[in-house]
C-alpha cells in the first residue's frame, strides 16, 4: 500500500476540485503505467493506494510521476510554487488474502473515522463505492474478489460499511 502525505499534512486535497483533479490523474496514469488498482482513497491531507505492479515501469516512478503532475496543476490553479507533498511517500507491501482484505476495510474506513461521511461508499473518493456495488467513479478499480465477496454479505445483511463494524 503506497501512502502519499500533503507537506506538513496541510488539506491540499481539501477542496472537492482538487480530489477530482487528483483522482483523474490518478486514472491516466493507471492507463499509462498498466497497473491495477485494487483500492484508493483520497482524504484532505493524504492519499493510500493498493496497486498491484505496473507493468511499465514501477510502482515508485508511477506516484512520483501522480504526485509532480498534481503537484503542477494544484499550483497552477493556486498560482504558486509551493510544496504539496512530503518528501517521500511511504511504500508497504501487502501479502495474503487476509492483510489485503483488512488494508482495504482500513482505508474506506479512513473518510468515517474522520467525520467526512456517515458509511464509507459516501465518500466519492474512495474505491469503497465499487466494492459497494455502487457505479464505478473515475478510477477503474480491479476488485479483489475476497473483499467482493466480504462486502456483498454486508449488503445482504442490510448492513452499511461504517465505523461501528
Amino acid at each position: 500500500m503506497i501512502s502519499g502525505y500533503c507537506y506538513q499534512h496541510l488539506a491540499k486535497l481539501g477542496n472537492e476540485k482538487h480530489r477530482d483533479i487528483f483522482i483523474r490523474l490518478l486514472e491516466e496514469l493507471r492507463v499509462k503505467f498498466r497497473f491495477d488498482v485494487v483500492g484508493y482513497v483520497v482524504m484532505l491531507d493524504h492519499f493510500r493506494l493498493l496497486m498491484r505492479e505496473p507493468g511499465i515501469d514501477t510502482a515508485g516512478n508511477a506516484v512520483e510521476t501522480l504526485e509532480a503532475r498534481y503537484r503542477r496543476r494544484y499550483n497552477n490553479s493556486a498560482r504558486s510554487d509551493e510544496q504539496v507533498w512530503e518528501k517521500r511517500f511511504s511504500d508497504t507491501h501487502v501479502l495474503g488474502s487476509e492483510a489485503t482484505v483488512a488494508s482495504l476495510v482500513s482505508m474506506h474506513q479512513e473518510p468515517v473515522k474522520e467525520g467526512l461521511v456517515a458509511a464509507t461508499e459516501d465518500w466519492s473518493w474512495s474505491s469503497a463505492r465499487a466494492y459497494a456495488g455502487l457505479p464505478e467513479g473515475v478510477v477503474t478499480v480491479e476488485q479483489f474478489a475476497a473483499a467482493s465477496r466480504q462486502f456483498s454479505r454486508l449488503e445482504t445483511k442490510g448492513e452499511r460499511t461504517s465505523v461501528s463494524e
